[in-house]
């Protein structure tokens, strides 16, 4: 690795998008965000739904800013997004319609709906996905059952990041790990389940072909290319569509003794392994098998994450209280404990919109005492968070038959040293916390990978250690969780 490489890696949030151009040389790895932008969600007509088109068009701008700050050769630039959520397609490669946002609510019942045609068993052994009505298998249950059913219509089906790369390269394909948040992709073969297409009578030819991360599709569309100022030879790379699978790639574990924290808007804790694990305490306790990079399966469980703080934020800055993040950390550390928790998986907090009243809401429920202001508000939620950390982590232990000896934490949640501090008082475990811009790393990693500039997965997690900063937070107020555990575990008996 003499020669600088430089690639361009666009990570998408459900909050805000990044673009960040990834400098590799002498083996260390340098990230600078070049332009950041919204990624906007509209309501209409009662649905909400992705602003698709002023994603595209804020990607313009920040490959312009690529080149305005490093010229016009980069050796890739590839995409990492959020999970499940789609584009449809007609025969001329015409948008039909936005994309809808997975917080939309048409997926409501379509669970059950689904395990009326496909038993629940039999669903989870074949796919091994965590059972959530925002996956795209009920989404297309949900379309299927419109008077107007697109999917009719339709000639092409690409997931969000895989749209965005057509976007880019011009090329229709379905990268495996974002195709596995689907509820519609076969662990062992890597592939669409074409037998449980046909049983949910979804159109074949709606599926593009699958291709595993790390992999060349092509280079950048040449009016792209001209408008942007960039080489129309630039590489266009799918590397992890998913943006947990590309912070994972770029976890450097100490051990095989060690989990991962996904931590953002949602939370995913679990193991990586070299194959799935289908089992029934696998399915009681609802874990999911997602695609990884180099042939690795994501055992996680998905939680929900900081959305409640942020929409709490965004309710309080209605009210005309404009409140940033680290101000809401200090308020909420200077707060002391809250001991009042919700289940922050529980249905309500999943959709957007009066966050602060949900949450009083839910602690009236469960006869708990309340507050109204910010800082106990918010340390309600990450203390809620932590209690869910300790119990998803004692699941994780008990399906795996692993002892994890620590949890290491990326994205931008970590960015919360308080909810970093509980988690690890929570499970009694080391946190060890970094990169922030994990999936960034990992994006821009996998682009290495697949031009051959960096040799391997583990080559990889050695240059992540070797460049960036990584901190440490051990158990220091444990007791706490210890002594309240059975309450909040009463809350949790209590919502189902």
């Amino acid at each position: 690795m003499k020669k600088t490489k430089r690639y361009i890696g666009f990570d998408l949030g459900a909050e805000s998008g990044r673009c960040v151009v990834g400098t590799l040389k002498d083996e260390e790895l340098l990230l600078r965000e070049i332009y950041r932008f919204a990624t906007p969600s509209l309501l209409y007509n009662g649905h909400l739904y992705w602003d698709i088109l002023a994603v595209v068009q804020e990607m313009e701008k920040g490959l312009k800013a690529a080149r305005e700050n490093f010229g016009d050769r980069f050796d890739g630039v590839s995409v990492d997004t959020w999970g499940v959520d789609y584009v449809l397609m007609d025969a001329e490669e015409r948008l039909l319609g936005y994309p809808y946002h997975y917080r939309d609510d048409r997926t409501d019942g379509m669970i059950e709906a689904a395990f009326k045609i496909v038993p629940q068993p039999e669903l989870y052994e074949k796919t091994g996905i965590q059972f959530n009505r925002i996956n795209t298998l009920y989404q297309l249950l949900a379309e299927k059952g419109q008077k107007l059913n697109l999917l009719e219509t339709a000639a092409h089906l690409l997931l969000i990041p895989d749209f965005l790369l057509f976007v880019l390269s011009g090329v229709k394909k379905a990268e495996y790990t974002i195709v596995s948040t689907t509820n519609l992709a076969d662990p062992y073969t890597r592939d669409w389940h074409w037998v449980l297409m046909k049983k949910f009578g979804l159109p074949r030819r709606l599926f593009p072909e699958v291709i595993e991360p790390g992999t060349l599709l092509g280079s950048l569309q040449e009016d792209l290319a001209k408008r942007t100022g960039l080489h129309s030879d630039t590489p266009v790379i799918a590397g992890a569509g998913h943006d947990t699978a590309a912070a994972v790639a770029s976890i450097p574990f100490e051990s095989d003794h060690c989990g991962f924290l996904s931590s953002g808007t949602w939370s995913l804790m679990g193991v990586e392994r070299p194959e799935p694990l289908l089992t029934p305490k696998s399915l009681a306790y609802n874990f999911t098998n997602e695609g990884g990079v180099a042939g690795t399966i994501r055992f996680l469980k998905n939680i929900m994450g900081l959305w409640p703080v942020q929409e709490c934020r965004r309710a309080w800055e209605l009210d005309g209280k404009k409140i940033g993040y680290p101000d809401l950390e200090k308020m909420a550390s200077e707060n002391g404990s809250a001991k009042s928790w919700i289940d922050v998986d529980d249905g309500r907090f999943l959709k957007a919109g009066h966050m602060p009243e949900k949450i009083v809401a839910f602690l009236k429920e469960t006869g708990q005492p309340y507050k109204k202001e910010a800082g106990w508000l918010t340390r309600c939620v990450l203390e809620s968070l932590a209690f869910k950390y300790r119990t998803t982590l004692r699941e994780l232990e008990e399906v795996t038959g692993q002892s994890l000896e620590r949890l290491h934490a990326v994205g931008g949640g970590i960015q919360n040293g308080l909810l970093n501090q509980l988690t690890a008082d929570a499970i009694g475990r080391e946190v060890v916390a970094g990169p922030v811009e994990g999936a960034a790393a990992g994006n821009i990693g996998m682009q290495a990978i697949a031009k051959g500039d960096i040799r391997s997965l583990p080559e990889l997690r050695k240059i992540v250690r070797r460049s960036f900063e990584l901190k440490t937070y051990t158990p220091r107020n444990s007791g706490y969780f210890q002594e309240n555990e059975q309450n909040f575990l009463k809350i949790l008996a209590g919502r189902k």
